[in-house]
């Protein structure tokens, strides 16, 4: 199977400032101001997008996530007692 690819060769500014091809961002969601995670893999770059939530998230702490387990194995022994799981 072979693999198709794009390929455009740009200069590196100085402070390592490198344009992305606009055909590139508008491809792959590259948007103004948006984040994305560079990686070095066997030699190469690779730049993906970092997909955010428009909403917080809460952590939860180990001794919550404990709790919630205790509970939910409790509240599974007492449904299938009753036939319900």
């Amino acid at each position: 199977m072979q693999q198709l690819y794009q390929e455009e060769i740009v200069k590196i500014q100085p402070k390592g400032l490198v344009t992305i091809p606009k055909k590139f961002r508008n491809e792959l969601g590259f948007a103004e101001n948006s984040l994305v995670r560079i990686k070095e893999e066997k030699g190469r770059l690779v730049m993906e997008v970092v997909r955010t939530l428009s909403y917080p998230v809460r952590s939860y702490t180990d001794s919550e996530i404990d709790q919630f387990f205790e509970l939910d194995e409790k509240e599974s022994k007492d449904l299938k007692k009753k036939g319900l799981l």
